[in-house]
């Protein structure tokens, strides 16, 4: 065939150009595809559809790949973060699949040699695309490590700031002590010292994992990261230094008798104060609800007042046995001792029983106020019945003997809600809401009664028409606000033409019919948007279902007068042949049947969310009880833990105890996070009803449980740095023993060598005894404070010991330490005085030596000045005198005989 040699050299041509221009081609091969089949039509069995199964392309495009591989692995090096890896790696993904479908095809179309290379590029392909997997989970791993990591350190700094604000409003408010109650500030105090005890490892493991982030942070992170645990560390030690200076001023202010009894005068005014609160009687709304946060913030003040008590008896009863005072005066402080418990356990138990008193005479407020709404609203439609049968155009007879006896059965609740609101509401403005309601209660009745004895000497009659039906007496609807007429229904009545009424008279009858059905469903809806419940009130919120059930009922009871209107409405229509008064009645039947179904709807509605409510409010109720069971069992336990002497096997039982606590608590918490979310739950679904009881009663779960894990981690850290103390105090206590110990044996022998004779005659041997010496007064400086802090340890071990039988021993080693010590330090400064002393002398004879030289200097200079001897008798007279008053002096003898005389002992001294 022809055709084929030119097909082969054009297959081979085409091979060239391929391998050639490979390099500069695009990676898109699926492009390259397209133009090549658009191109080439000749095809054979021999020629290869796609170019990329050529071996040159095929290999050019793993080359590619591995090149991308090589960028992303240098990404992965890279010590940022780069957020495209991820993306880089899909789509290198799903070009090594392509290479892998490709491969067979290529390999086929492949010399023996090309196929080797083939398999090689392949292999490091797939080997390299493994090796990046590994790098990229490894990375990837460290990444959210280190966001864990992160997300804890976060939370710990947020929550020991927290901590830190807390603590620092304390001392803000408490800047003049002497405003506050004593025993309550010695109470925050304790509470503050031992929660820094408690905070020092989580100031050590934040210092220690921000060093490590802000070392594998960038420096603009960095550098925000150490400011603010710069600010932190700051805010920490000024914290630690204001309440060490704090319980300093305390200490040095403390007198165990004076403090007792202020301490005790303080808690009989508060006592006072809560039985005054507690005994007075209770006034309107408004002071029952004052006096009721009154009451509720003095029992939320018993637990701690209880502390406050305990630590009163104890104190008192060490004053009552040690303190220097009368007999009398001991009996007088016994007795009230024993009147403040009596009058504790009196208030104790008044402030919770006041407290629910409280809460029952305000829910009393609120159902007077829901029975007086109530009978406003009843009232509203008989008046209006009654007006619009007293007009001259009166619409026609009706049983006024059945609304008469209606009206007299309600007249003892209306003259008792009277009487009632009359003495609550006596001494209250006018402007008062209830006072208002009461008021307007006592003009409706006024008016109903005298509209009645009109209508008794008249009886009109019926005209023909529309028959209204009046109230039924059975009506039961509640309401909060005063009935009155809507936007709708005046714009309603002004719309109807005077004209029309003239021409149709029957329209009037209607109108008036219409009017009172829809200022009645208007009525009714504002009832049901203004009625609230307590939720998580069970009674409350049957009690409501209950109204709201009658509610219905009402609504059914006027289902016929609905019809009857709309019945009327079609004869009306029917018999008229105006235009505008056949458009306005069907406007208004429209209008009242969408609000009659409205109404109807929001009633089916609410009846149901009150349902749901009361089931939600029972789980809620249900699972607050056994969170308050498992609270009280907590805070039982940990009342009954009696403080007692600090042995290590009291100790270590303890810890036992509190760990055991602990662990238990961890298990009960799902008790408290199931009544949480009921809560929760009641918070958000009907937050439109009054909330406050969940909202109180879960804030009190709350905090009391916080208290209790609190309380619980406290004294698992205190135990555990008691006995941590116990175990390492005998050691540093022996080892600064055995120190004490050589100490001595080295100032006794400096001690002797101090005293020996001839000392103060040898300013070598004074030398030699200086330098050992101040060794000995370094070493006792670089003790001072470890036997310190060895005896307030001690003292502190000592009183935890009282009563056992290890303090008497315990003791005779803190008294056998302090003796020893003391007794070290008296030798130190003998030892010294000894040797300045001898110091002192060496220097006087020093500069006594000296000034002589300069004056023997000063005379051989004169001497040497002097003219030569001889001249006449004067001169040699006057010569001879000079040379008598500086060389032959009697004090210059003795002073140049006593000098040779100590030198040469020094010297023999120095020889020997």
């Amino acid at each position: 065939m022809a055709v084929e040699p030119t097909q082969i050299q054009l297959s081979k041509r085409w091979r060239e150009i391929e391998s050639n221009f490979a390099q500069f081609r695009r990676l898109n091969f699926a492009q390259i595809h397209t133009l090549h089949e658009e191109t080439m039509v000749v095809t054979t069995e021999d020629m290869p559809l796609d170019v990329s199964y050529v071996p040159s392309t095929y290999l050019t495009e793993i080359s590619h790949i591995l090149q991308a591989l090589s960028e992303v692995e240098q990404l992965l090096n890279a010590p940022e973060l780069n957020a495209n890896i991820k993306e880089n790696l899909q789509q290198i993904s799903g070009r090594i699949d392509v290479i892998h479908k490709k491969k067979t095809a290529a390999l086929q179309s492949a010399t023996p040699m090309e196929r080797v290379k083939l398999q090689e590029a392949v292999s490091q392909m797939d080997f390299h695309w493994e090796k990046l997997n590994r790098m990229y989970k490894e990375r990837q791993g460290r990444f959210d490590r280190s966001v864990e990591k992160w997300r804890h350190f976060h939370y710990d700094m947020k929550v020991f700031n927290q901590w830190l604000n807390d603590v620092e409003q304390f001392f803000k408010k408490t800047q003049n002590p002497e405003n506050w109650e004593h025993a309550k500030y010695k109470w925050y105090l304790k509470e503050l010292q031992d929660g820094i005890g408690q905070r020092q490892a989580v100031v050590r493991t934040l210092n220690a994992t921000g060093e490590e982030i802000i070392q594998q942070s960038s420096k603009t992170d960095a550098n925000i990261l150490q400011e603010k645990l710069g600010s932190l560390s700051l805010r920490w030690h000024e914290v630690c230094k204001e309440l060490a200076e704090r319980r300093k001023r305390v200490e040095e202010q403390k007198n165990v008798f004076s403090e007792f009894q202020r301490d005790l005068n303080e808690f009989v005014s508060w006592l006072e104060e809560a039985d005054n609160i507690a005994t007075t009687p209770p006034g309107d709304e408004e002071q029952l609800k004052e006096k009721l946060e009154q009451v509720k913030l003095l029992t939320e003040e018993l637990p701690l007042r209880q502390g406050i008590l305990k630590q009163l008896n104890e104190t008192g009863g060490a004053v009552l046995v040690s303190a220097p005072i009368r007999p009398e005066e001991q009996d007088k402080l016994e007795k009230k001792l024993k009147q403040t418990n009596l009058q504790w356990i009196k208030v104790s138990r008044a402030l919770p029983e006041k407290q629910g008193e409280l809460e029952v005479h305000i829910k009393d407020f609120r159902q007077f106020e829901e029975q007086l709404d109530h009978l406003l609203l009843w009232l509203s439609p008989i008046r209006n019945q009654l007006e619009i049968y007293n007009q001259p155009s009166q619409p026609g007879p009706f049983d006024l003997k059945e609304t008469e006896v209606t009206v007299q059965a309600k007249q003892p609740d209306v003259e008792r809600l009277l009487s009632k609101g009359q003495h609550l509401y006596k001494e209250k403005p006018s402007t008062q809401p209830v006072k208002r309601k009461l008021e307007d209660l006592r003009s409706e009745w006024e008016a109903v009664n005298h509209l009645l004895w009109e209508l008794r000497t008249k009886q009109p009659d019926r005209a023909p028409g529309l028959s209204t039906t009046g109230a039924s007496a059975s009506q039961t609807v509640t309401v909060v606000t005063q009935p009155v007429d809507t936007k709708e229904t005046v714009i309603s009545k002004l719309e109807m033409p005077s004209s029309l009424l003239l021409e149709v008279p029957a329209l009037a009858d209607f109108n008036r019919a219409w009017t009172e059905l829809t200022d009645w469903l208007s009525l009714l809806d504002r009832v049901i948007k203004s009625q609230r419940v307590m939720v998580g009130d069970l009674e409350d919120i049957n009690e409501m279902i209950i109204k709201q059930k009658a509610t219905l009922q009402d609504l059914e009871q006027r289902r016929p007068q609905l019809e009857e209107l709309i019945t009327a409405a079609q004869n009306l229509k029917n018999k008229t042949s105006n235009q505008e008064a056949r458009t306005i009645i069907t406007d208004r039947i429209e209008r009242i049947q969408i609000q009659w179904d409205e109404v109807q709807e929001q009633l089916q509605n609410r009846r149901q969310q009150l349902n749901e409510m009361l089931k939600d409010s029972t789980q809620w109720l249900e699972a607050k009880e056994e969170a308050e069971q498992v609270i009280g069992q907590a805070r039982g336990k940990l009342d009954s833990w009696k403080e007692g002497p600090h042995t290590m096997d009291a100790i270590q039982k303890k810890i036992t105890e509190t760990k055991q606590l602990a662990k238990d608590l961890r298990q009960r918490q799902i008790n408290v996070d199931v009544a949480n979310d009921l809560a929760l739950k009641l918070l958000r679904d009907y937050s439109a009803d009054d909330t406050r009881k969940v909202h109180m009663i879960t804030e009190n779960i709350n905090t009391s449980w916080g208290n209790i894990l609190k309380r619980v981690s406290e004294r698992e850290a205190a135990l555990e740095e008691t006995q941590r103390l116990l175990q390492q105090f005998p050691l540093d206590l022996e080892k600064f023993l055995a120190w004490i110990t050589e100490a001595e044996t080295t100032a006794n022998v400096l001690q002797d060598a101090s005293r020996k004779e001839k000392l103060l005659e040898d300013s070598r041997g004074v030398r030699e005894l200086m330098k050992p010496w101040q060794d000995l007064q370094g070493e006792i400086e670089a003790h001072t404070d470890i036997y310190h802090n060895l005896d307030e340890n001690g003292q502190k071990i000592l009183r935890s010991l009282e009563g056992s039988d290890e303090a008497p021993l315990l003791q005779r080693r803190l008294d056998n330490m302090n003796f020893k010590w003391s007794e070290l330090r008296k030798k130190s400064l003998n030892i010294r005085s000894h040797l300045e002393v001898s110091s002192d002398q060496w220097k006087r004879l020093h500069l006594s030596l000296q000034e002589l030289l300069v004056w023997l200097q000063l005379k051989d200079d004169e001497l040497s000045r002097q003219a030569p001897i001889g001249g006449d008798f004067p001169a040699v007279q006057k010569q001879n005198d000079v040379h008598r008053s500086c060389l032959l002096k009697k004090e210059l003898r003795m002073s140049l005989g006593s000098y040779e005389s100590r030198l040469k002992r020094s010297t023999l001294n120095g020889t020997n």
